[in-house]
């Protein structure tokens, strides 16, 4: 078999005797210029590695938001209750400090004609705003407003728009001020479920609630003479798909992406294409999700050599799934402990800032650079994982003489781990419930181009599953697969 489906994505069905595919610290690329089944037509490349590029208070990273247009570029970043602004050196100064110490934080920008660029932040409790230019931070007295507080925020038209925790209730500043004078507001009046998350799109909002989604358009404050809030609802443009998490949220490509629930469940990711919700995850992702708590999702979107991903960690069943716009493919982004196995991805939440992608990591205060050229979580293992489909012809024997791998040879490192670097295989002859011990072959030390990844005399089985593992810090690349079997009887 030249090609058996070794190389695809993670689809591990409620039943793994239907599917029980895994893809661990991979990605796909396709080869548009080859056709289905051909060699190399589809490969698998390494998840990019963790650098340390500065330490913070220790403590969760909750956001990172470049304030573009600043002179110094900077970029604010929260972690635990501590307030940084960080320039392109990696000199973190700490601003302020906020109300609360755990959870996600938004941050929205805008620009006063007093006083220029301004931050606008956050935390679920209260408000804040930042102002570079007098290096000044606030916390906006509760008596502003319509209320105090709110846990999403976004900018539109000049206005920062945020929503009251809890209700339907949603309310923009002054134009271009952090403050709310008029205490304007508006209500998502076409159901009354609460407003999960506020996001402005193509110079619209979208008020997403647990249940439904509707909307807005700015049409001015002066209506009738009189001064009123500047937003309407735009008739016609109802969801019946609402928010699971606030900070699931995130524009992705030309749409926002999310987690969603409405009356009849939860745990589909999804999309908002215009005013239409496109269903983007697939069964076996939504099976990891049924019947556990998904309120404290947290995401955000990256790019890399072509490739758009949004990633998606839910904390508390220690996840972290990764949804590729280019090859429409799923794949688990995961840490690695020795010890305690697999866990969800050190990052929390990430920004491009300085013409590189950076991350904070969810619990010690670190920021690092994603790198394809790295192949360690900022020194410890990646460990990379591939289980291919079931291999069964008519539930009858099949005997296995030789799986080889075509990983991309003659990567070994010069000295330390990973001089002579090694995959192991790993097998089951019965569908998935047992395996057999590990195998371990060379991918090939540096220069050995040459090199092949093959076991041979690998028994009969009715139901055959493979798994490969690369720990080693190399680039692993998985081109092709071949495997030599033929039927038998019975």
């Amino acid at each position: 078999m030249s090609d058996f489906g070794f190389v695809g994505p993670s689809y591990e069905a409620p039943s793994i005797y239907q599917s029980d595919q895994e893809c661990i610290n991979f990605y796909l690329e396709i080869d548009p210029n080859k056709g289905q089944g051909s060699r190399g037509a589809i490969a698998l490349y390494p998840t990019p590695g963790l650098v340390e590029v500065f330490q913070l208070f220790s403590g969760e990273v909750r956001a990172m938001f470049p304030l573009h247009g600043t002179i110094p570029f900077i970029m604010i970043v929260i972690c635990a209750d501590r307030v940084y602004k960080v320039d392109e050196a990696y000199n973190a100064t700490l601003i302020g400090t906020i109300d609360t110490t755990t959870g996600p934080c938004q941050i929205s920008y805008n620009r006063s004609p007093t006083d220029g660029i301004f931050a606008f932040i956050v935390d679920g409790l209260e408000r804040y705003y930042y102002v570079p230019a007098t290096d000044t931070f606030t916390e906006i007295a509760y008596t502003d407003g319509p209320w105090r507080g709110a846990s999403c925020c976004d900018v539109i038209d000049n206005y920062n728009i945020y929503n009251e925790v809890g209700t339907n209730n949603w309310a923009c500043t002054d134009i271009s001020s952090p403050y709310s004078t008029n205490a304007y507001y508006g209500t998502k009046d076409g159901e009354p479920d609460p407003i999960i998350c506020v996001i402005a799109d193509h110079r619209q909002v979208y008020l997403m609630g647990d249940q439904t989604t509707e909307v807005w358009v700015d049409v001015g404050s002066q209506i009738s003479g009189l001064t009123t809030f500047p937003f309407a609802r735009i008739s016609g443009t109802m969801l019946q798909h609402g928010c699971a998490a606030f900070n699931s949220v995130y524009q992705f490509e030309e749409q926002i992406m999310f987690v969603s629930q409405d009356a009849r469940g939860q745990g589909v990711i999804g999309a908002i294409q215009g005013y239409t919700f496109v269903r983007l995850s697939n069964h076996a992702v939504e099976q990891t999700l049924m019947n556990v708590k998904l309120s404290d999702a947290v995401s955000y979107t990256y790019r890399l050599e072509g490739h758009e991903f949004y990633v998606v960690t839910f904390p508390s069943i220690d996840l972290t799934w990764v949804y590729d716009l280019t090859t429409k493919a799923w794949h688990k982004w995961l840490s690695w402990d020795n010890l305690t196995g697999y866990h969800r991805h050190r990052s929390n939440c990430g920004a491009f800032f300085g013409n590189v992608y950076l991350v904070g990591d969810y619990e010690n205060g670190k920021i690092y650079q994603l790198n394809n050229e790295v192949y360690t979580d900022n020194g410890n293992t990646i460990r990379r994982l591939r289980r291919c489909p079931h291999l069964v012809s008519d539930l009858q024997r099949q005997y296995f003489a030789e799986m080889q791998i075509q990983f991309q040879p003659g990567v070994g490192l010069q000295t330390g781990q990973g001089d002579d670097p090694q995959s192991m295989l790993r097998w089951s002859s019965d569908g998935g419930s047992t395996w057999s011990n590990e195998h371990w072959v060379t991918i090939g030390k540096v220069g050995k181009y040459n090199n092949r990844a093959i076991w041979r005399r690998l028994g009969w089985a009715r139901d055959r599953i493979y798994e490969v593992v690369v720990s080693d810090p190399i680039k692993a690349v998985i081109v092709s697969a071949n495997l030599k079997a033929e039927g038998g009887e019975n």
